[in-house]
């Protein structure tokens, strides 16, 4: 007998919605109509879904500007959540590790639904962000994400070109599919830097200060979908010669196979030789292959004493 199809919980995706929206900025609390605005849910039901988390301790109200922030439960939840998750733990342990090594700006996300989560955030010494903050999202529209899409099935990599709306879309899909091969073929991705980028990073910094926000999803997705149709990949690496890189992505698979987790360096303030690439890019697939095979590594047993 078949299942029946859930029906989503509009209180639960409504609740999500807010709480992801809040962790966008969490250096600024919003009233309830900024909220409204931002995640489109109606004034009525958006102030019984704030009500309840506020009571919860999910949210923190302001009584005096009347704004809601990130609530001190969350904390807790927050750091539960990291220790039922020791896969990534390590992977957070390694961009650590990769950021004192090597000097550059660290990221680590995973895929949650259509979207990129930015779970770890690395800045280099002199200030370089990854150009994402931990819990910014963005959407997996091709040509973004690639690398979790490299060892996916057929389908998936379909569905994700078919989310591109952009006027090339269909053009672009055959561009796509080779870029995602030859990320499979290397076992990590290279970007070159690209046009799109600095409009990219300059919507993200304006996020974060408050501004743009009610309409922050619409201008991301329509940034993406604007992008052109190289993934600014370089075919061949040729070691003197000069590249300038936007990010190096190698993916880390959980056990079920799945490329979950995706590790990057960000931010070299240089152009780079193929040498120097391929260098960089060697340690970063090690450290990823060392994240999976301690997540491998059965549980040590204490030892009982006989005495």
């Amino acid at each position: 007998m078949a299942r029946p199809e859930s029906r989503p919980a509009l209180s639960a995706a409504r609740s999500s919605a807010i709480i992801d929206f809040l962790a966008l900025f969490p250096e600024r609390g919003f009233t309830l109509s900024e909220i409204v605005r931002a995640t489109k849910i109606n004034l009525s039901s958006c102030h019984a879904v704030l009500t309840t988390l506020t009571d919860c301790g999910y949210l923190t109200r302001c009584p005096k500007d009347r704004t809601y922030t990130l609530g001190r439960a969350l904390i807790a939840i927050g750091q539960v959540a990291i220790n039922s998750q020791p896969l990534v733990a390590r992977a957070k342990e390694a961009a650590e590790l990769l950021q004192k090594e090597l000097g550059t700006a660290v990221l680590l996300t995973t895929v949650v639904a259509v979207e990129i989560l930015a779970l770890v955030s690395l800045p280099t010494a002199s200030g370089r962000t990854p150009g994402m903050r931990v819990a910014e999202r963005m959407p997996l529209v091709a040509p973004v994400g690639a690398p979790f899409l490299a060892w996916a099935s057929d389908a998936v990599i379909k569905a994700w070109i078919a989310r591109h709306v952009g006027p090339r879309g269909e053009k672009s899909a055959a561009v796509w599919r080779q870029a995602v091969a030859l990320t499979r073929k290397r076992g990590y991705q290279i970007t070159l830097r690209s046009p799109n980028a600095p409009a990219i990073a300059t919507l993200m910094a304006e996020m974060a200060s408050g501004g743009r926000v009610p309409d922050y999803k619409e201008e991301v997705l329509r940034l993406v979908n604007s992008f052109d149709r190289e993934l600014y990949q370089p075919e061949t690496i040729v070691a003197d010669d000069l590249y300038d890189i936007l990010l190096i992505s190698a993916p880390i698979f959980d056990q079920n196979g799945e490329a979950t987790f995706n590790l990057s360096l960000i931010g070299f303030s240089t152009k780079l030789t193929g040498a120097a690439i391929t260098r960089y890019a060697d340690q970063l697939v090690r450290v990823c292959l060392d994240v999976m095979r301690a997540d491998r590594e059965p549980p040590r047993r204490a030892e009982v004493g006989t005495g």
